[in-house]
């Protein structure tokens, strides 16, 4: 279908598992600045920007809490926080920040703008003389340190960062990720919404999606897709015993959306040649004791199912072990057939889907931010 034009320049943050997080380290004896510097993207409303420290109890979070900018510092004089500060920087726009670290101060300024001023004691560290390292992570916090904040933080973060530096010098592993991995580079234009590749897919129980009157429990699935590279499955629910319950699925092959329930398709909508176009498209689909409903952008189908089958679903549903992949499925679950590329937004019994929640998400995957494409050829045009 074409290309998804990345950044060469542009880093992505959203590392999705510790071994991937970015890391930094300088030696204190050649520092000269502290000083860094970075122009910063996303539209992640909470995570952490960078983490560094001098020691396990020396350290520095910059984060966003609620779209705004957060500061939490360690040393041994205490802990201080400062939070929620500046303006929304989680709109999509490209916005230089500068943290300088003086003797007794931080600054973080936003372009140009001083948004945060944090002035603590500068007491004498005896231990610190025992380290000679200043070390960095970048979108995420190191195994322990979580539990160590003033206030617990999200901390992935999907965000974009370039024209970086990190205390005035340069950053070699920064520059080798964006070389030697494509994923690591943010895509040239971004919009609100979670970009799934080929490969990726995001692992929820489906009990963490319920209905407040269980008497008359029923299912609610809404979501909004744009097919960015390829076609294949939105949505698949598995029992404990990993046999599928559930599938929400795209054939542009076959110019069909497909929902097979129990094992039997229960419906194949014909769709338009547009919806595999690059445009964003709605399903609304909704099961009761004995009816399924599917709304989409311009038509509305119901058809009758059998009670029994809507029951056996629930039990599936809420079944602590049973499993729920959003954007494809494992391999080993699935290795036939085309996986879904391209932007889901989705809400489950009324639930927005953040990703941020799920029990596993692929590390290419990103949470809140889907690629803005221009031109894309059609799947019809694509199948032949």
């Amino acid at each position: 279908m074409g290309k998804l034009s990345r950044s060469s320049d542009s880093l992505f943050l959203g590392a999705g598992h510790e071994q991937n997080i970015l890391r930094m380290k300088f030696q204190l004896s050649e520092l000269t600045s502290n000083q860094s510097s970075f122009d910063f993207r996303t539209f992640d409303s909470e995570g952490v920007i960078f983490y560094g420290n001098v020691g396990k109890d020396n350290w520095f979070v910059l984060g966003i809490r609620e779209s705004r900018l957060e500061v939490q510092m360690s040393n041994n004089n205490g802990q201080m926080l400062l939070s929620k500060w500046g303006p929304n920087i989680s709109d999509g726009q490209w916005r230089k920040v500068t943290v300088d670290s003086g003797s007794n101060t931080i600054e973080v300024k936003v372009d140009g703008e001083l948004v945060v001023r944090l002035t603590h004691q500068d007491n004498p560290q005896p231990n610190i003389q025992s380290y000679s390292e200043l070390n960095i992570l970048l979108g995420d916090l190191p195994s322990g340190i979580g539990n160590q904040l003033i206030i617990p933080l999200q901390p992935a973060l999907d965000g974009c960062l370039r024209n970086w530096a990190w205390v005035k010098k340069e950053a070699q592993a920064l520059g080798e990720a964006l070389n030697s991995d494509e994923n690591r580079r943010c895509f040239e234009q971004e919009e609100l919404g979670s970009f799934f590749p080929r490969s990726g897919y995001a692992f929820f129980k489906p009990t963490e999606f319920q209905t407040l009157d269980m008497k008359t429990w029923g299912l609610s699935i809404k979501v909004s897709f744009r097919v960015v590279e390829e076609h294949g499955i939105i949505l698949k629910l598995y029992d404990q015993n990993l046999v599928p319950a559930l599938e929400m699925a795209l054939d542009c092959q076959k110019k069909v959306f497909v929902i097979t329930l129990l094992g039997n398709v229960t419906h194949a909508v014909t769709i338009p040649k547009q919806v595999c176009s690059g445009n964003w498209h709605f399903k609304n689909f909704q099961i009761s004791t004995n009816m399924a409903q599917l709304n989409m952008t311009n038509d509305t189908l119901s058809w009758e199912i059998d009670p029994s089958d809507s029951l056996a679903l629930r039990n599936v549903w809420l079944d602590s072990a049973s499993h729920l992949f959003i954007g494809g499925v494992p391999d080993y679950l699935s290795a036939q057939g085309p996986h879904f590329s391209g932007c889901l937004k989705m809400n489950i019994q009324g639930q927005a889907v953040n990703l941020d929640m799920a029990y596993y998400k692929h590390p290419h995957v990103h949470s809140h931010s889907c690629p803005q494409w221009s031109k894309i050829e059609s799947c019809s045009d694509n199948a032949s």
